[in-house]
């Protein structure tokens, strides 16, 4: 009996130290992030970790020295809200003790990018662009710079680059402290092709080769929409895999129909043989494993059937798509491919004419470095902005990613957390939107 005791006698206290390990050492968790979810009475999700609050728990604002557990800003957690959470953790199934949770205060964020002006809001009493997802207000006391042909506020139109900084103000509206005005120019790098530039071959849905499918069936350069199909086709992305096109005319005529709804304007009425001319084309595409938009920068936007199920009505099938839009409107080309190269800066040097040349896949959630993720949350600002614009609600667009990240569909939303798109168009909309 004593000899099996004493064998077991380790191995007990092995186990002890390990489970105790967590109860006294107690590893502090500090953490940034978006509030993903909420865990009602007292708990919410960051970055994948889950953490509840006490009576103890202290709450103050990111920069500063100070926090109490009587702050009002106790008050302010939600959906979207930046936090900072230190926590103790008491064990791999048990949330994190928040011992300290720090707010970021994004209403007097120092804002600067460069975007291309998409609308003219107003000439008077000041001048007001939307660009980047911006409203940006031009004031008597913005610092003003032209470059390139550009020598006034009167030479500014929709096409125009604009590099800003500023602050909102109380209306949501950046008030520009610089604006430099840049008339579009073409990149000037020379892309990979079929890489950096992925070419776009399509055939008829079925046959093997495409190249003699393709001038059998006399293709153009580049496909129609997915609304003329008349019988399946399949459409190829660079290196890529074949996409089935299935020819569903109501199904390609609403993605259709709610793409050109969320192009601007300026894009619509541009002249076909002007440069800055984006051709836009959408598909909706068979492929269970697409959660996002694909997106190729010389005007094509695919989508899929399965992902267009999830979702409830036009409102959330315009968020996914104004995603491919604003991925052309941007310098995410140019800014993607130097990236890749591993040579990019925050802010770009020079402007380009947007869609010219270049090509690239962009599907929300799968950011894998900073710039990326800037990318990202770029286009997030700049959908919401279309979907305002053309008529739809953007306050359904945090949900819409919700129902469209997943691998598959969950019966239980109100329990899954918001992807990080999410969460980041919902402190846009919190900062420059009404509730519609």
């Amino acid at each position: 009996m004593f000899a099996t005791s004493s064998f077991f006698r380790p191995l007990a206290v092995l186990a002890y130290t390990v489970l105790a390990v967590p109860l006294f050492a107690q590893p502090t968790y500090p953490i940034e992030g978006y509030i993903s979810a909420i865990h009602p009475p007292m708990g919410f999700e960051v970055d994948g970790r889950q953490f509840y609050l006490t009576a103890e728990t202290a709450f103050g604002s990111m920069g500063l020295d100070s926090a109490s557990a009587t702050s009002p800003l106790r008050n302010a957690l939600g959906i979207g809200v930046f936090v900072q959470v230190d926590g103790r953790d008491l064990g791999p199934f048990t949330p994190i003790k928040a011992t300290t949770v720090l707010i970021r205060d994004d209403s007097s964020e120092k804002l600067s990018g460069i975007g291309v002006i998409t609308r003219v809001v107003s000439h008077s009493p000041d001048e007001i662009y939307e660009a980047d997802g911006y409203l940006i207000r031009i004031t008597d006391s913005t610092r003003i710079d032209f470059a390139g042909d550009l020598s006034s506020l009167a030479d500014v139109s929709t096409n125009t680059w604009l590099h800003f900084s500023g602050k909102r103000g109380k209306d949501g509206i950046l008030e520009a402290t610089k604006a430099q005005f840049i008339a579009a120019k073409p990149t000037k790098f020379k892309a990979v092709k079929d890489i950096e530039i992925p070419t776009v071959k399509t055939r008829q849905a079925g046959t093997a080769d495409a190249a003699m499918t393709s001038k059998a069936m006399g293709a153009p350069d580049r496909p129609d929409d997915g609304a003329a199909l008349q019988q399946d086709e399949e459409l190829k992305i660079g290196l890529g895999r074949w996409h089935l096109v299935p020819a569903d005319q109501p199904l390609q005529q609403r993605v259709h129909r709610i793409g050109m709804a969320l192009v601007p304007a300026y894009q619509r009425e541009m002249a076909d043989d002007n440069p800055s001319k984006i051709h836009f084309r959408f598909f909706a595409v068979d492929n269970n494993k697409l959660h996002g938009a694909v997106c190729l920068l010389d005007g094509a936007v695919l989508v899929s059937k399965q992902m267009i199920e999830r979702l409830r009505n036009d409102d959330q099938l315009a968020a996914v798509v104004a995603d491919g839009v604003a991925c052309n409107l941007q310098r995410q080309a140019a800014r993607t491919v130097l990236a890749m190269r591993k040579e990019i800066a925050l802010d770009v040097a020079s402007a380009f004419v947007p869609g010219v040349g270049i090509a690239a896949m962009f599907v929300p959630g799968r950011s894998v470095s900073k710039e990326e993720a800037i990318m990202e949350e770029e286009r997030g600002r700049i959908a919401l902005a279309l979907m305002r614009d053309a008529g739809f609600d953007p306050w359904q667009a945090p949900e819409a990613w919700r129902l469209a990240a997943p691998k598959k569909p969950s019966a239980d939303l109100a329990s899954f957390p918001y992807p990080d798109t999410s969460c980041y168009q919902f402190g846009i909309l919190k900062l420059q939107y009404e509730p519609k």
